[in-house]
């Protein structure tokens, strides 16, 4: 049995060193690397620069340099602002609301019987109120379609045929299958409901307006224009209005328009503080001042790190390429300094050119390079990889030699190849 023991003692080897093959890299993965310091870095690219084109450099630009240098990025710091309620969260009408409102209504048409007009306005209005005060559903369709309709009919007796007709219109709108019973709607009202049909099916418009104007809108994702701006939407439940204008923060509400409604919509846009120092550093270049330390500062608090890089990224003049500066902040709100700057394409050779420039470029400024710890011999896969076969060798070896002793002992065997084994 010498020669299986001998077999049986290399596969097992084997095992052994395949399992030793495959736990030596994670072994040297699970020491502890060197901890990291937390960096800033803020990019800014100059407004003439396309999108495209400053997102294929600046995107990959923090991982590259991440992997040179023992920093680890934080997130950039945004600028607090209030967020005013939406309509995207006002509460779905239940059944006590909807109750309420069909009272006021219920009301207002028998005050209509009594002709006690100014009342029954008051009520209409109210009921209105009411409605709006919840996000539009098919539960409330059918009384707001209601309230125009008994409101048309007060501007007719007012001899306000116009404002009837358009009140009319937004009845259509609301409930497109409608049509006035003529055993309960005297002549005058049937009359101005068929000179509506010759009208086009109203719309809610919308005027936006934004401070600084110029800001490109987009409803529901859709771009419409740049403000100032008129938009109209069919959209009976919640529309998301949202401006963006370069070196602004995007702002953006939700809210609710019926048919025929008309509304100004303002937003003040609020500062980017990255694009505002991006401007400042670039004012100081052309040496028209500077005062882009204290804002630096400002950053520098809220990210809770003194190490912030900035990189400006612009066109190349003349050629097609791009041209950077790498600046650092400083501390007691000095302006930052300049480390220096350079030119390199566009696209993903760029990305990679400029990316080792300011790893390199903070790495002579003093920022720690990312250190790189050596595997010891023991734990190298090399290592393992040549005991593993030198071990193999050598149990098949022994495997050789036991088979050439039991040869010896058991050729007083036949010879048709049966093997006799001494015990």
């Amino acid at each position: 049995m010498r020669s299986t023991s001998s077999r049986r003692r290399a596969v097992a080897l084997l095992l052994c060193g395949t399992l030793l093959w495959r736990s030596a890299p994670a072994v040297a993965g699970a020491e502890a690397g060197p901890s990291k310091e937390p960096a800033l870095l803020l990019k800014y690219a100059a407004p003439d620069l396309p999108d495209r084109s400053a997102r294929e450099v600046l995107d990959p630009i923090s991982a590259i340099v991440a992997q040179e240098l023992g920093i680890r990025w934080l997130p950039v710091p945004i600028e607090p602002s209030g967020k005013a309620p939406s309509a995207g969260e006002m509460p779905v009408p239940d059944d006590a609301a909807l109750r309420r409102i069909a009272g006021m209504v219920s009301r207002a048409s028998k005050q209509m019987e009594r002709v006690e007009s100014a009342s029954a306005s008051l009520l209409l209005e109210e009921a209105e109120k009411e409605c709006r005060s919840y996000r539009f559903t098919e539960a409330t369709r059918p009384f707001l379609a209601e309230i125009f309709l008994r409101r048309g009919i007060l501007r007719l007796w007012e001899g306000k045929a116009s404002d009837a007709e358009a009140l009319f219109s937004r009845v259509r709108a609301l409930r497109p299958g409608f049509t006035p019973d003529p055993a309960l709607f005297p002549p005058q009202v049937l009359s101005a409901w068929e000179a509506t049909g010759h009208r086009p099916v109203p719309e809610a418009e919308l005027l936006v307006e934004s401070l600084p104007s110029g800001a490109q809108i987009f409803v529901d994702g859709e771009r419409r224009g740049t403000t100032p701006a008129r938009v109209r939407t069919k959209n009976i439940e919640p529309v998301r209005i949202r401006v963006s204008h370069p070196g602004y923060r995007d702002a953006e509400t939700t809210g609710q328009w019926l048919p025929g409604d008309t509304e100004i919509v303002r937003f003040s846009l609020p500062g980017d503080r990255v694009a505002r120092l991006g401007e400042l550093l670039a004012g100081a270049e052309r040496g028209k001042g500077g005062g882009a330390g204290p804002l630096v500062e400002e950053l520098s608090s809220a990210a809770g790190t003194p190490r912030i890089a900035i990189l400006m990224l612009e066109k190349e003049v003349p050629g097609k390429g791009l041209r950077a500066r790498l600046y650092v902040g400083r501390p007691a709100g000095l302006d930052p300094a300049l480390l220096g700057e350079t030119s390199f394409p566009e696209g993903k050779e760029g990305a990679e050119i400029s990316g080792k420039w300011v790893a390199d470029t903070l790495a002579a400024n003093g920022w720690p390079r990312a250190e790189r710890p050596e595997r010891p011999w023991y734990k190298s896969p090399w290592f393992w990889g040549v005991f593993l076969v030198v071990g193999v060798a050598a149990a098949f070896a022994a495997g050789g030699g036991g088979d050439g002793s039991g040869g010896g002992a058991g050729s007083g065997g036949s010879p048709g190849g049966t093997v006799a084994v001494n015990f």
